[in-house]
């Protein structure tokens, strides 16, 4: 078939990025031709076949680059002039562009942002004359796409991501009626869970009558040759891991752009002062990149041989990772030699290394004091997100054991046992990912699948995750294999999620490797049943023709 899926954003990163890119792959491995319309500036992947900018004035894009691919289908990633400013749901970097979250836009920049996008749209559906269009999130692109199908009488989906709901249409009521507009004209909506199933026919639901015959369920999937069981030693894993990790940044100088602006300010506050500190942490470990001690730490992990636990994400409070940073004392206590791998990139990075800065020092009144700065300031996407860690902290007080907790992180090198990577690709961090004993998803806020907890099993690893939302669905191949078990290594919500973080992960490190790996080969099994790309482009291609024979 010739499908053109619409994305806002880039093809490299986390959750809906990886889903486009994921899918692409599994539609070209098919065998199907593909348009992908995004704003990736570098599309060097395996299946991309050629490069396509448009630019400004001109009616036909200019082909930047073309390759042969050894896939029977062939893809063409096609970057559209939007101009300089690109809307967001959650704020993040993306260099070269202005970026501001759509509940910050003001009209006039979101009619630029729509009008700007379907004229590319246009052109490129003449040119291209797809069968089907694949639309990603709720806003804004359905609603720009609908117009577009219409006039040239093709269909179109949508897949439905969380962020979308959670952070616009729900903070900001101009995008309701958007969403309702988008998502009336699409033939099929895909959702990721039956959570998110639950949460667009309440949002919009109200509003679009047969929304329910509409939806269709489809979590996800999850590449099962990308993500599988370690096939050779730490060191080795690490060797290959590092030699990606420095092609990827070969040539990347990272100044303290920080310290530029320094004379310029005027006296501060202890509020103000503690901001510019988190902030002139985060200057040094700049977004999509990775840390620039990487190899010596990885080198350290795979000399020692420790037992380590991995998170994988975004460094944000809606992931839970500060409820991490408190419970791992407790794992040290009792495994002295365990680590924490943490894996990715975000705004919370500088406040979670004085969080450890603190632990490790002893000092537990500075260390509360962080974490009430960070239920002050980082309030935007929920509520109350340091709250799980002050609770705990109130928990040990009131047992009488907060100093006995103190003593332990004091006397153990707190800083030494949590390793941050920075930002690692799938390609790169498939190697470090097989070799731990666990990866934690302590997530506080509503996810709308997991895809970490299903690469995690695919690699034959045990997720500790959060078990609510779109969790719940992602955990199905867990809970499958480890029967009764499965609550020893679920977080529930945010009820002594401290204190469950580290039973868990105190409950898989005393468990014996081979018991972990023969239920790591159980559950990959089930992944690969029920969440493999592979599977999950063949239905939504069962989909696409079908609503492309009815329209013909």
């Amino acid at each position: 078939m010739r499908i053109l899926i619409c994305h806002g954003y880039l093809l490299r990163g986390t959750g809906s990025n990886q889903y486009v890119q994921s899918l692409a792959r599994a539609l070209c491995q098919q065998g199907h031709h593909l348009v992908v319309m995004c704003q990736e500036d570098d599309p060097r992947l395996d299946f991309v076949s050629a490069y396509l900018r448009e630019e400004e004035g001109s009616l036909i894009p200019h082909t930047v680059w073309e390759k042969e691919t050894d896939y029977p289908g062939n893809c063409m990633v096609f970057k559209p002039d939007i101009g300089g400013l690109l809307p967001v749901y959650v704020l993040d970097a993306y260099p070269g562009f202005t970026v501001k979250e759509f509940t910050a836009l003001d009209e006039i920049e979101l009619d630029w942002y729509v009008d700007r996008n379907r004229r590319s749209l246009d052109r490129l559906v003449e040119q291209f004359v797809p069968e089907v269009l694949h639309v990603n999130h709720a806003v804004m692109l359905p609603y720009i796409a609908r117009p577009v199908a219409a006039k040239y009488d093709i269909p179109y989906f949508v897949s439905i991501h969380g962020s979308a709901i959670d952070f616009t249409v729900r903070k900001d009521s101009r995008y309701l009626p958007y969403g309702i507009d988008g998502l009336e004209g699409a033939k099929k909506i895909f959702v990721p869970s039956e959570h998110t199933e639950e949460q667009v026919i309440e949002v919009f639901g109200p509003a679009l009558r047969g929304l329910e015959e509409k939806i269709a369920l489809l979590p996800p999937g999850v590449d099962t040759e990308l993500f599988k069981p370690a096939e050779t030693d730490l060191r080795e894993s690490v060797e290959t891991m590092m030699t990606g990790v420095k092609e990827r940044s070969a040539g990347v100088r990272v100044g303290n752009f920080w310290s530029r602006s320094l004379e310029a300010r005027e006296p501060r506050g202890a509020l103000q002062r503690l901001g510019d500190e988190i902030a002139r942490i985060n200057s040094l470990h700049p977004e999509w990149l990775p840390d620039s001690e990487l190899g010596v730490g990885m080198e350290w992990l795979a000399r020692r041989k420790s037992p380590f636990m991995m998170f994988l994400g975004k460094l944000l409070e809606t992931k839970g990772i500060q409820c991490a940073i408190p419970a791992f004392p407790l794992v040290i206590r009792e495994y002295p030699d365990a680590r924490l791998v943490v894996v990715g990139f975000g705004e919370l990075r500088g406040l979670l290394e004085m969080m450890i800065a603190a632990l490790d020092e002893g000092e537990i009144g500075t260390f509360r004091r962080l974490c009430e700065y960070g239920n002050e300031t980082y309030v935007d996407r929920m509520d109350d997100p340091f709250g799980p860690v002050l609770k705990f902290l109130e928990d040990l007080s009131g047992q009488g054991m907060l100093d006995d907790y103190v003593r332990v992180c004091y006397e153990h090198d707190l800083r030494d046992a949590i390793i941050f990577t920075g930002y690692l690709t799938p390609e790169e961090h498939r190697n470090l990912l097989p070799h731990a004993r666990a990866l934690l998803v302590p997530s506080l806020a509503q996810e709308a699948f997991g895809m970490v907890a299903t690469e995690a099993m695919s690699s034959g690893v045990v997720p500790i995750a959060s078990y609510h939302s779109g969790l719940e669905t992602a955990l199905e191949p867990m809970r499958t294999v480890w029967g009764s078990r499965a609550e020893q290594v679920m977080l529930g919500t945010r009820e002594k999620l401290v204190s469950r973080i580290a039973a868990a992960c105190n409950t898989v490190l005393g468990m014996p490797e081979a018991a972990l790996a023969l239920m790591g080969v159980e559950m990959r099994s089930i992944v690969k049943q029920r969440f493999s790309w592979e599977a999950t482009a063949q239905r939504i291609v069962e989909f696409f023709e079908e609503a492309s024979r009815n329209n013909r």
